[in-house]
């Protein structure tokens, strides 16, 4: 009667956690794909712009680079992809991630509280 009771405890905890997730999946769970880059795309950031705000990219896979040019920090996802995010902090600060697109038009915006609303936000089209 004590073993069933010590499994069924056991059972119960390994069953509670695994409804708690695991170290796959979550929010930081981005992963950038393998293989080469068709593209390079740089977008600088500062006080509420970005520059260009609208570029054009091609279908497959393309490296984009954020790079801040005036202090404070910034931050560049995009519509459609989920997970994927630059982020910068301070003049001269850059980050770069390879992601993979599709055909279409799709909006990059910084998430930071105010900023999209103050037009830190662009297009990108994919074609």
């Amino acid at each position: 009667m004590r073993a069933r009771l010590i499994f069924s405890g056991i059972l119960a905890a390994a069953m509670g956690l695994s409804a708690c997730g695991g170290s796959t999946g979550g929010s930081g769970g981005y992963v950038q794909p393998t293989g080469p880059s068709l593209a390079s795309i740089e977008i600088d950031s500062g006080n509420l712009f970005f520059k260009p705000n609208k570029v054009e990219a091609p279908v497959g896979i393309v490296k984009i680079w954020l790079k801040n040019i005036e202090s404070g920090s910034h931050n560049l996802v995009i519509s459609g992809v989920p997970g994927f995010i630059l982020e910068v902090n301070g003049d001269g600060d850059a980050q770069a991630k390879k992601v993979e697109l599709k055909a279409g038009s799709f909006d990059f915006y910084c998430t930071l509280s105010g900023h999209r609303a103050a037009g830190m936000q662009g297009k990108l089209v994919v074609k």
